[in-house]
């Protein structure tokens, strides 16, 4: 299989000359690998970044459980109650230190409304469902709605935000392709703006479902589109600062999330204030240049020239002739090599088949995903407890938030001292004790339980960061973006079960979301230790090299 490999990149070789110069070589010494005009997408990307974060999260306070318990009809009225009132005790039974969200003690039959309400007038060794519910505050869609105590259907929100933001991979990787970086990326900030805020005015549950829906399958590649743009912009040198710099703003982007939702926490003007900016980012048509490897795949040589000789303005560098020149002939000769390759395709193999045909690359695509999948499920679920812990919700999830940043720092810095395989093992099991850490402290040690919860949510950072780069490391530079995608993909399903946690936990057990979490941890942190270390390696081109990865190094 691999001499077949061979001889068809000899016959492409012999079919058409090689470029003089490299594409990335052209670009990189004419415009500059980091200048001021990359810092200014830089930072613009990261304002993006900050309401891309808003989109992806809000629903965690839009849709946010509200303390509830049963109205109790012999001592009380819907209008006037008070939540806590002194003898609540006597009506409805105390769990884990607060009363009953969902039921009360049994009348004990006919009474004559009393507002002292004493305990005689209730079987208090039987309980039963309430008829009207008492909430807390009217701050989200669980009292517009009436899903006091209806866990699944407020948890499947959620569920339903991330699996549009599935849906939306596809489209907008297809609409990018086609039409360009740069006007996607205004399509998805248009539909993020107006499908946000048009919820304002949902009167229903399922109304509500549907537009929720629609933003995150229409909106949710924000920041994917402007990570691209960044990413094509940017040259090898600085990928990965630029990419942390875009995932802190991100971060930023959360905790800010939490500061405005304790400023603003009804949830009707919380959807003003988060989505009505967004169109002011409609403008970013026109302060962003559209990508110019797009445009040379595209043939636009003009678009191109222009854009090589603004950035070289603003950056401060000499863009010649020659370099325009050499760009076109490279442009020319690899246009040339694509359709070659794409004659001596038809004679290749399936992906899939080769991937069967060789075992280690099988191995690898079966423990790559149960990665992805427990950094996800891991990483969404930790933010969307967050807001469910003891204390103010507002601030642990600002907590929470903020320890994302220094993860991914710490990742960048690891990862070339120590290694990717004792770095990735290292926080998910991290992870995984400081979750079952969690299960078992106290619940009147507050201080302890969020301590080991955001050392868990440090971690999972550390793996976020790194899973990117691993595993692109792993897999041959033909089908690095094909099987990189597999991996993510499926690691979807992390994200969209993550909000359903919750749900889980008050159905089966209060901590079932941190054992949940724990033995992903375990499971995927082992995993790890089957994959190759690939620090120091080349990038691997082939099917070969890549499975060869590590066997070299036992030797």
């Amino acid at each position: 299989m691999e001499l077949q490999k061979n001889e068809i990149d000899r016959l492409i070789e012999e079919a058409v000359p090689k470029a003089k110069v490299s594409l990335e070589t052209i670009l990189f010494e004419a415009i500059g690998q980091f200048g001021r005009y990359q810092l200014r997408m830089v930072m613009l990307t990261g304002v993006l970044s900050v309401f891309a974060a808003f989109s992806a999260l809000e629903y965690v306070f839009t849709t946010g459980r509200i303390n509830t318990r049963c109205l109790i009809p012999e001592c009380e009225t819907s209008e006037g109650a008070i939540f806590s009132p002194p003898w609540i005790l006597n009506a409805v039974p105390e769990i884990d230190g607060s009363v009953d969200s969902c039921r009360r003690f049994k009348p004990a039959g006919t009474t004559t409304r009393n507002d002292s309400c004493p305990a005689e007038w209730f079987i208090r060794n039987v309980t039963i469902e309430c008829s009207e519910y008492l909430y807390e505050n009217v701050n989200t869609i669980v009292y517009d709605y009436g899903l006091a105590c209806d866990e699944w259907r407020r948890s499947f929100l959620g569920a339903v935000h991330t699996f549009g933001g599935l849906l939306a991979l596809p489209l907008t990787g297809y609409i990018s392709d086609n039409w360009g970086r740069r006007l996607t990326l205004v399509i998805n900030v248009a539909n993020t703006a107006w499908l946000g805020c048009v919820r304002y005015w949902c009167s229903d549950y399922y109304g509500f479902l549907v537009a929720e829906l629609f933003k995150s399958t229409l909106g949710a590649g924000v920041f994917s589109c402007a990570y691209v743009l960044v990413m094509e912009l940017v040259g090898p040198k600085h990928r990965a600062v630029a990419g942390a710099v875009v995932c802190t703003f991100l971060a930023c982007g959360h905790s800010l999330l939490g500061v405005i939702a304790w400023g603003v926490p009804n949830w009707r003007n919380l959807n003003l204030v988060l989505y009505a900016p967004l169109f002011l980012l409609i403008s970013c048509y026109w302060l962003m240049s559209e990508s110019v490897r797009w445009n040379i795949t595209k043939g636009r040589y003009k678009e191109v020239e222009h854009f090589l000789k603004k950035v070289a303005r603003v950056n401060k560098r000499v863009l010649t002739e020659r370099f325009l020149q050499e760009l076109k002939e490279t442009v020319d000769t690899e246009e040339k090599l694509k359709a070659r390759e794409e004659e001596y395709k038809k004679k290749e193999p399936w992906l899939i088949a080769e991937v069967f045909q060789n075992m280690e690359i099988l191995k690898r695509c079966c423990i790559t995903p149960i990665w992805w999948i427990s950094f996800t499920l891991i990483y969404y679920g930790l933010s969307v407890s967050s807001v469910n812990m003891s204390g103010s919700q507002y601030l642990n999830w600002i907590l929470v938030s903020v320890l994302e940043i220094p993860g991914y720092w710490v990742a960048v810095l690891l990862l070339d001292r120590i290694g990717r395989k004792p770095v990735i093992i290292g926080a998910f099991w991290t992870c995984a004790v400081c979750q079952l850490l969690y299960i078992f402290l106290p619940k009147h040690m507050h201080a302890a339980a969020l301590s080991v919860f955001l050392i868990s949510k440090f971690s999972i950072a550390i793996v976020m960061m790194s899973l990117y780069i691993y595993t692109a490391e792993m897999f041959p530079t033909k089908h690095r973006h094909s099987l990189m995608a597999f991996a993510s993909m499926l690691g979807r399903i992390g994200s969209i079960v993550a909000p359903l946690t919750p749900a889980l936990g008050a159905s089966i057990w209060h901590d079932f979301p941190s054992a949940l979490f724990c033995g992903f941890a375990l499971a995927a942190g082992a995993l790890v230790l089957l994959a190759p270390e690939t620090l120091g390696t080349k990038l691997p081109d082939t099917m070969q090299e890549a499975a060869s990865i590590g066997v070299r190094d036992n030797k």
